[in-house]
């Protein structure tokens, strides 16, 4: 089977939390997906990528020392702290020949930089383990944001102005290093409120 191209897995991926947020505001009677747990997202992601034709699997909450192992990332001394490697991935797309592809973390409705920025962190220090030798192709960072009108600006122009920084944030902290590519939804708008489910692709820079 071929492989499956980087810009179809985040299709999958927006495809993925569009439909927990159309399945929970139907379920709950009218909420959005900023009020459940994330886990409800990794849930719907796994099973969109998993749906996708063309060889992989995916796993969800699998152990970081155990995800580099198996990415053949065994260097010498110390690694990234910032990789975190004692706890879980929220997710991992993998080859067919069993080998880790991508590391994928998930978040639900981010706002402050500080509430956030340690995904990308930790995506980037596992990328950068054993780069010679690391099955390890990409990272994503999946994120669903959801905003209200204010005095300010709207909800459309909150989410796209929350699109935009953290796009920019990421391109900036981690220039000359990594490409950085964002996939984004439609913007949907309901009365006062609107949502989005976006994206970011990061690749380190051969």
């Amino acid at each position: 089977m071929a492989t499956i191209a980087m810009d179809v897995i985040a299709g999958a991926i927006i495809g993925g939390i569009e439909k927990a947020q159309k399945d929970y505001e139907r379920m709950s009677g009218g909420e959005w997906l900023w009020a459940a747990a994330e886990y409800v997202l990794t849930t719907y992601i796994a099973r969109e990528l998993d749906a996708l034709p063309g060889a992989k699997f995916v796993t969800v909450e699998s152990h970081g020392q155990s995800a580099i192992t198996d990415a053949g990332a065994t260097v010498p001394g110390p690694k990234p702290r910032k990789a975190r490697l004692r706890g879980r991935f929220d997710m991992l797309l993998w080859w067919a020949n069993s080998t880790p592809r991508a590391v994928i973390e998930v978040k639900n409705q981010p706002r402050g930089q500080s509430g956030w920025f340690h995904d990308i962190e930790r995506i980037t220090s596992v990328l950068s383990i054993g780069r010679d030798s690391t099955s390890m192709q990409f990272g994503a960072f999946a994120y669903y944001y959801s905003a209200v009108d204010g005095s300010q600006y709207s909800a459309e122009e909150k989410v796209l102005r929350k699109l935009e920084r953290v796009k920019h944030l990421v391109s900036e902290k981690t220039a000359g290093k990594f490409r950085v590519r964002q996939f984004s939804s439609d913007i949907y708008q309901d009365r006062d409120s609107a949502w989005t489910a976006a994206c970011l692709l990061l690749q380190p820079v051969t």
